[in-house]
């Protein structure tokens, strides 16, 4: 097995060991007999090639296992998580770490008590900012889960393990952050500033989730609309959303013939990173961020054969970090599934299926097909909605979503000098804005555009994964993998 082959099943299956981890009971022993066994093997490669591949490979599946269950085991070593419905009244104080969440008539935020985290749920006013250091006195509750969702794993994958709704609250000092984070978000709340005074409903709560993923101020009835159109990922800073925009950038630079692959994948990661930071650097977009610049860095200066390696080294790291990402969170999903997509289909898209179209049109519809193609039954899954235009819709909306966010920031900063100048380039916005709700509220005019499901059994959806993979193992033109070959 070559070099870049045994680094590529290692990563795999590194993932493959939390996956298992994380989805059934492995006891540690056995964890730590398939490490052992692994060394062994390593260090008798003198006698057989082969047991070092076999042996790399097992500690890789062994190590993910064992790095998910420490993970699993801070849950229960939580020593704020023993009060949680204890009934007892504790006062803790600790620093916001995170941009508040505003809700209609709410706010929730996560507070740093020492090395732990509890998120609070306090009334709207009075607003409070991150970097505030505040001292909370009530009770502390396990989060409960709702409605089919898990929230409390939802709360386990961002280390908060405790939730206080309502406490008393006391402002001990401002400001107290990192200076750059704190920078950032009053950098955002600037620009939101100047966008409420010139924007109103429903634009307004588009336009904001288009650039900064807060749903807020969209009205119930268009996050519906949204969902069953299969555009919902628009109105959200997710790793799909980023990795679609990205491929669509670097793809659009291409076609116009102006700039090699390098310069394009080099153009496309800062206009992605700065928009990343301008938002705030949340965690979904960093992970997407991190996936689609490890990508574009080996296609760009390397080979495009070794794209999935740096797919799936990109996820280890990730996962590393936090291997409970890998099943609570829908964001990391999505965008790991898009981007393997795109890696093994956009080509199909591109050079078979859609050959004769005009470029432009051949790379915006192919990028929306290929990153719909590993996501589609996760979405499924979770959100009970199948959109059957979804490609349609997409591939009028998407192209524009770039533009549009580069547009909001410019005419975001020029009204925070200039509120008349503001004014008359909020139009273009509100252009931009209304065309997205044109084409959204059509496509649901359009009779069986869409489909609810409601139930999917996970069982269902690991037979979708085994179905694609054979597809797509077909569609690739080779023999698929050899395991073992030498």
């Amino acid at each position: 097995m070559s070099k870049g082959k045994l680094f590529f099943w290692s990563c795999v299956s590194f993932i493959a060991g939390i996956s298992i981890a994380s989805f059934f009971v492995i006891p540690q022993l056995l964890l730590l007999s398939f490490l052992f066994l692994g060394l062994i093997l390593i260090l008798l490669v003198r006698l057989d090639q082969r047991l070092l591949a076999i042996g790399i490979l097992s500690v890789a599946m062994a190590l993910g296992g064992l790095r998910s269950q420490a993970e699993m085991a801070k849950i229960f070593q939580s020593e704020l998580r023993r009060f949680n419905g204890a009934g007892q009244i504790v006062t803790l104080s600790g620093l916001i770490d995170q941009e508040p969440g505003v809700k209609e008539k709410s706010q929730q935020f996560q507070i740093r008590v020492e090395k732990e985290k509890v998120l609070v749920v306090a009334p709207k006013y009075p607003s409070y900012r991150y970097g505030d250091k505040i001292e909370v006195t009530g009770q502390l509750k396990t989060p409960e889960n709702f409605e089919g969702f898990d929230y409390q794993g939802y709360l386990q994958k961002e280390r908060v393990y405790s939730i206080m709704i309502f406490p008393r609250i006391e402002l001990l000092a401002s400001g107290r952050g990192n200076p750059v984070r704190q920078s950032l978000f009053n950098f955002k709340n600037k620009f939101q500033e100047t966008w409420r005074r010139l924007l109103s409903p429903p634009h307004l709560g588009i336009f904001e989730a288009l650039t900064f993923g807060e749903e807020n101020n969209i009205p119930a009835e268009w996050k519906e609309k949204l969902n069953l159109s299969g555009t919902r990922h628009l109105a959200a800073v997710s790793g799909m959303n980023i990795t679609i925009i990205s491929f669509l950038l670097s793809g659009f630079l291409l076609s116009l013939g102006l700039w090699r692959q390098q310069e394009a994948s080099l153009i496309s990661l800062v206009f992605i990173w700065s928009y990343i930071f301008m938002i705030g650097a949340p965690a979904s977009a960093l992970r997407a961020g991190l996936m689609v610049s490890l990508f574009f860095l080996v296609r760009g200066f390397g080979r495009v054969a070794s794209g999935e390696r740096s797919l799936v080294f990109a996820a280890v790291i990730l996962l590393w970090e936090n291997p409970l990402i890998l099943k609570f969170d829908v964001g990391f999903q999505l965008s790991f599934l898009a981007m393997a997509g795109l890696i093994y289909w956009l080509s199909f898209f591109k050079e078979r299926l859609l050959k004769k179209w005009p470029e432009f049109l051949k790379v915006n519809l192919a990028t929306t097909l290929a990153a719909q193609v590993f996501t589609l039954p996760v979405l499924i899954y979770n959100f009970g909605y199948v959109s059957l235009i979804s490609p349609l819709t997409n591939l009028l909306l998407v192209p524009l979503i770039p533009f549009l966010t580069m547009a909001g920031f410019i005419f975001g900063a020029l009204g925070i000098v200039s509120f008349s100048l503001g004014q008359v380039l909020a139009w273009f916005v509100w252009l931009g804005t209304s065309y997205i709700l044109l084409v959204v509220d059509w496509s649901l005019k359009i009779p069986g555009s869409h489909f609810v499901f409601r139930g999917v059994a996970g069982p269902s959806v690991v037979i979708s994964y085994l179905f694609l993979s054979y597809l797509t193992w077909r569609t690739r033109k080779n023999p698929g993998p050899k395991f073992l070959n030498f």
